[in-house]
């Protein structure tokens, strides 16, 4: 069996982009968006409002990049800095797991923002993949004048 690293990043980036394009647009649309902004008032941020747009446009702008393989490293590299303040200002004193007991209010813990951030770092560093759109448009010039010839998946190639 083969392996297709290039592909295994192409599967991460799409499933990345969905929860994020998905996530942002609820907050940008409706949804959400009130429990967001009292989440952001409570920790004493004076305008929840422009941080909740703020977080919304970056959210969705970065799930459409990620899903399009357009500037993928950028984007995995901004949202999973906001994951990080994100677990930093709400999630990390409600411990790791997110649990839901009947008569229990709902724990929102860390576990899966450990999980995107795990899989935006490795966009981050491994680059989008195969299919992404940023190689497509990319010139031939500019492919021809790096290291090793073409780039595919945001590598140089190393060998047939």
């Amino acid at each position: 069996m083969s392996r297709k690293p290039e592909t295994g990043l192409l599967v991460l980036r799409v499933a990345m982009g969905i929860i994020f394009l998905l996530h942002g647009s609820m907050k940008l649309f409706g949804g959400r968006e009130s429990f967001v902004r009292e989440m952001l008032a409570m920790v004493g941020w004076d305008m929840p409002n422009v941080l909740l747009t703020l977080v919304a446009i970056v959210e969705t702008l970065g799930g459409l990049a990620l899903m399009l393989g357009l500037f993928a490293r950028l984007a995995g590299l901004v949202l999973a800095v906001e994951m990080v303040v994100a677990v930093a200002l709400f999630h990390l004193g409600q411990g790791f797991f997110i649990v839901a007991i009947p008569n229990v209010p709902l724990a929102y813990g860390f576990e899966y923002h450990v999980a995107l951030v795990g899989g935006l770092i490795c966009i981050a560093l491994g680059g989008p993949g195969a299919g992404a759109l940023q190689e497509k448009i990319r010139s031939p010039s500019a492919s021809a004048s790096m290291p090793g010839g073409s780039v595919e998946g945001g590598r140089p190639e190393t060998g047939p």
